[in-house]
């Protein structure tokens, strides 16, 4: 189990891939998926999550104990060392000498047994210390408030400090922690197929809890249940699974029966999906990724859903389109970007946030180029983000009103009292995950004048 574990994770922080592609990989494998049962799948997953999630807590308290510092470990060391010490201080139910002597027999098999004294060494230095009595010194330790709450919420203090200069120590604390609450699984009620009432009956039948969500009548938090696909109307096509934030530029967008809609970085989909169900049969959605695999999701979910009306095909979105030029009454520009809203459901995210934002921010603003290209006058751009960097979200805003020459429109139409601020008066809405429902999510709307 701890092998598999250990592959997760350190496929995750030192060679910078998805953990979820990771588990799902290592729980596949055959040898592995034949020798674990559901419990121990189930003990592999929160280890390796944990640990991903919790890294920056691990390497302190690794430095607290160890002369030599994290930064400066082989990387399989340290690997170890973080997955011991979440276990120590996060799973409680396994004794403390067990997890000792599995962490040293790892290294071991991962052919550093001369460093197996050296791994038992810090990790029962660990376990003698009691765990609230270790925090306090670790926090009395930290110079700043940013530090502070960089340790306690284990986050990169960079990306810790970021968000207090923005929204201050209270709020990023609240975000920070929202994190680390369950997340719920959210569904859209695709209405073309069936009626919010009618799915909320068949599900609440098969036992499934259900509540509404805060902005739209169509979307539901569900809970109670194993597997998705069993759900009564999942086959059938009456729902996805969709978070609401991701609802929102939809929402916003005024799309309407006969429009022709380009959601131009659409996978998974649900952005074009929703589209296609506001058309009510009328009109069309051109939804376009850059690579197959992205276009097969899409695919699946618009087969299951029976959309009507929905091109799909691979489309890079920093190259123009000249077949779309000036046609679409609606583009939607879902920019890739740094993720920090979305951190509690991808850990990983925030260790590479701040330096893909630097990366990403001229591919954002050659997309949303070509996208305003396709938008024809009168016609509507919709950009949006799933992070809460102002630096992707406000700043790029901006830009395109002042670079691209679009008028910001009002969001207020279309959105709940409780969402209406002066900010969406300006056209432009933050979701922080912690102050709002749903995750981290930023929409902005621009008209093409005629």
């Amino acid at each position: 189990m701890r092998k598999t574990a250990f592959d997760i994770v350190y496929g995750t922080l030192e060679n910078e891939k998805h953990s979820d592609d990771l588990f799902h990989w290592a729980i596949g494998r055959e040898d592995v998926n034949q020798a674990l049962t559901r419990q121990e799948k189930n003990f592999v997953r929160r280890l390796s999550y944990g640990t991903i999630e919790r890294t920056p807590e691990m390497d302190g308290i690794i430095n607290h104990f160890s002369k030599t510092p994290v930064k400066k470990m082989k990387p399989v060391i340290r690997t170890i060392l973080r997955m011991g010490i979440y276990e120590l201080i996060y799973m409680d139910s396994i004794p403390a000498a067990a997890t000792c002597n599995e962490m040293v027999k790892l290294a071991k098999k991962k052919k550093f047994q001369h460093l197996g004294g050296f791994v038992n060494g810090v990790l029962r230095s660990v376990a003698r210390t009691d765990k609230e009595e270790l925090r306090r010194e670790l926090l009395a330790e930290c110079r700043t408030a940013q530090e502070a709450l960089s340790f306690t919420y284990s986050m990169p203090l960079e990306l810790t400090t970021m968000l207090v200069k923005q929204y201050g120590k209270k709020t990023t604390e609240k975000i920070l922690a929202s994190f680390y609450k369950d997340k719920p699984m959210t569904i859209r009620v695709q209405k073309m197929n069936a009626d919010s009432a009618q799915v909320r009956k068949e599900l609440e039948q098969a036992g499934v809890v259900v509540s509404l969500c805060t902005y739209l009548e169509e979307a539901f938090h569900i809970a109670g249940f194993e597997r998705l696909e069993t759900l009564p109307g999942f086959a059938e096509g009456h729902f996805t699974v969709q978070d609401e934030s991701s609802m929102l530029p939809v929402l916003v967008s005024g799309i309407r029966p006969g429009n022709r809609v380009v959601d131009v970085c659409s996978s998974p989909g649900g952005k074009a999906l929703h589209a296609v169900d506001r058309l009510r049969g009328e009109g069309m959605v051109s939804a376009r990724d850059v690579s197959e695999k992205k276009i097969q999701k899409i695919k699946e979910n618009a087969e299951r859903l029976k959309a009507p009306n929905l091109d799909i095909k691979i489309w890079d979105g920093t190259c123009p389109d000249g077949s779309w030029f000036q046609k679409a009454d609606v583009v939607i520009a879902d920019v890739p970007c740094s993720g920090i809203g979305v951190i509690g459901r991808k850990p990983e995210i925030k260790y590479s946030a701040l330096s893909h934002a630097g990366q990403l921010k001229p591919i954002q603003r050659q997309i949303v180029r070509n996208a305003a290209d396709m938008v024809k006058p009168g016609g509507t751009l919709i950009y949006s983000t799933c992070t809460i960097n102002p630096a992707e979200n406000e700043e790029n805003a901006d830009w395109i009103a002042q670079e691209l020459s679009l008028t910001p429109v009002s969001l207020d139409e279309y959105l709940p009292k409780k969402l209406q601020s002066k900010m969406t008066a300006r056209g432009m809405l933050q979701i922080l995950p912690g102050i709002h429902e749903g995750d981290g999510f930023f929409v902005a709307k621009f008209i093409k004048e005629a």
